[in-house]
C-alpha cells in the first residue's frame, strides 16, 4: 500500500476512545471518477476499501504513512439492490495476532447499508521496499510487447471501450482460464478513467477488475453485478507483464466464482466473486 495522497475520500473523522472512527465519504465525481460507476462494481468496492482504510488508519493514528505497508486480505458483501453510493461509514480496528486490519460499514444517504468489508495487511517494519522492489523488477526478463497481446472483445468482458479489456479471450483446455496483461500505459488515467494505484505494481483493484472480466467471459458475456466476494494476496503481480487467471473448482456456480492468479509459474492471488 503506498503512503496516502494529500487528496483525502473521507473526511469530518471522529474518533471514539476505542479506536472506531465515524466518517463522512466524498460525493465529488470531478475528483473521484469513478463515483460515475455503479456502487457496487468492483472497482468502486477496492478504491474506497483503500481510502477509508488509509485514512481511517491516519485519524485513530493507526497508519504511519512513512512505512510502507500491503493488504493481504479483503472480504466484502454489498447491501441490497438499489443503494445509492457511499456518503458516510464505520471503522472498526482490529488486530489478530499482532495483524494490522479493520472491518468498515458504508451507509448512503437515506442511511440504508451500502457495504460491509473487512481486511488484514502487513506492514514492512524492517525492510528498505523500494530496494527490495527495484531488485525484483531488476531479475524480471524484458517485458513483453504489449502491441502483440491479443485482448478480448470489450463486450465480451463487460467493458464499454476496448482499452478497458485485459484479457484474452478465453483458453479452454483442462480448465478454462485467459491471459491478462495490465501495464503502466492500459492501467491508470488517462487510458482507464477509474483505475488507480500505486505505479509500482498490480493492484487490488486492477486484480478484482481482472477477476469480473473473467467471470464475463466464463459466462459467455453475461452482465455480472457483483454483490461480495474475498481476496487474498501471496505475492506481487507485476505491471508489464502477462499473468494467468483460472478457473478454481470450489465455490464456482452460477452465482460464485472462484480463481487463481499466477505469474511466471508463481500462485500471486485467490479471488472469489459473488453476483446476482
Amino acid at each position: 500500500m503506498p503512503k496516502a495522497s494529500s487528496d483525502q475520500f473521507t473526511h469530518s473523522h471522529i474518533v471514539s476512545d476505542d479506536g472506531t472512527v465515524r466518517f463522512g465519504c466524498s460525493s465529488d465525481a470531478g475528483r473521484w471518477p469513478w463515483l460515475a460507476l455503479d456502487p457496487f462494481d468492483p472497482i468502486v468496492v477496492q478504491t474506497i476499501n483503500y481510502w477509508a482504510s488509509v485514512e481511517t488508519g491516519a485519524a485513530r493514528g493507526s497508519f504511519d504513512p512513512a512505512k510502507w505497508s500491503a493488504l493481504t486480505q479483503t472480504e466484502w458483501t454489498c447491501g441490497e439492490t438499489g443503494v445509492g453510493h457511499a456518503t458516510h461509514g464505520i471503522a472498526e480496528a482490529s488486530r489478530e495476532d499482532g495483524t494490522p486490519g479493520n472491518a468498515l460499514s458504508f451507509f448512503d444517504a437515506h442511511d440504508a447499508l451500502v457495504y460491509r468489508m473487512s481486511g488484514t495487511g502487513v506492514v514492512f517494519e524492517n525492510r528498505d521496499f523500494e530496494g527490495w522492489r527495484e531488485k525484483a523488477k531488476r531479475e524480471l526478463p524484458p517485458p513483453p510487447d504489449a502491441g502483440e497481446f491479443h485482448y478480448a472483445a470489450a463486450d465480451s468482458v463487460g467493458v464499454a471501450a476496448q482499452g478497458w479489456s485485459y484479457l484474452s479471450p478465453l483458453i479452454e483446455v483442462d480448465r478454462p482460464s485467459a491471459l491478462a496483461l495490465i501495464t503502466k500505459e492500459n492501467g491508470f488515467p488517462p487510458a482507464h478513467p477509474y483505475l488507480s494505484g500505486s505505479g509500482d505494481h498490480v493492484n487490488s483493484t486492477h486484480l478484482v477488475e481482472a477477476g469480473r472480466q473473467f467471470a464475463c467471459l466464463v459466462h459467455r458475456g453475461r452482465s455480472i453485478t457483483c454483490t461480495g466476494g474475498e481476496m487474498h494476496f501471496m505475492r506481487y503481480v507485476e505491471l508489464g507483464y502477462p499473468f494467468q487467471i483460472a478457473l478454481a473448482d470450489d465455490l464456482s456456480s452460477q452465482n460464485a466464482i472462484a480463481m487463481a492468479v499466477h505469474q511466471a509459474d508463481r500462485a500471486c492471488a485467490k479471488i472469489t466473486l459473488k453476483f446476482a
